[in-house]
């Protein structure tokens, strides 16, 4: 899939605001342009927001543990907006080219450890994506 120059230089620009702490900038951009694309910009918008809220989520639930108070809503809380970030990110993949949706299906959407694994960096992109558009919009 080709990413256009206004996708490269947004994907340059949260680079930067990450101080180069993105994971998988690649697909981050590949997930970027299918939006752009198939004018799924809520949907994007609606993803940087749960997988902000997911980062955090995730970061107080092993800061406190699984005997830590409050970690039982944390848990449901955290499950049910993997399960709407998931089905986001699946409805933007959804309209990438086959080559595409099925390195996304091996890569995030396999029932696996590794999986949940670049699933959680891609929302942790994501989230850096989510901080960066809040910072741009009020500098503008």
């Amino acid at each position: 899939m080709k990413i256009s120059p206004e996708t490269s230089h947004l994907l340059e620009e949260v680079e930067v605001f990450s101080h180069q702490r993105l994971h998988h900038s690649g697909d981050l951009a590949l997930v970027f342009e299918t939006a752009k694309l198939h004018h799924q910009e809520q949907e994007l918008d609606s993803l940087s927001f749960l997988s902000k809220f997911l980062t955090k989520t995730f970061a107080v639930m092993n800061r406190v543990g699984e005997d830590g108070e409050g970690y039982d809503k944390l848990s449901r809380e955290f499950t049910d907006n993997l399960e709407r970030a998931m089905s986001l990110l699946r409805t933007i993949v959804n309209k990438a080219p086959d080559d595409v949706r099925g390195r996304f299906a091996k890569d995030y959407f396999a029932i696996s450890p590794d999986a949940l694994h670049r699933v959680m960096q891609l929302l942790s992109d994501l989230s850096w994506y989510k901080n960066w558009r809040i910072d741009h919009r009020s500098v503008s």
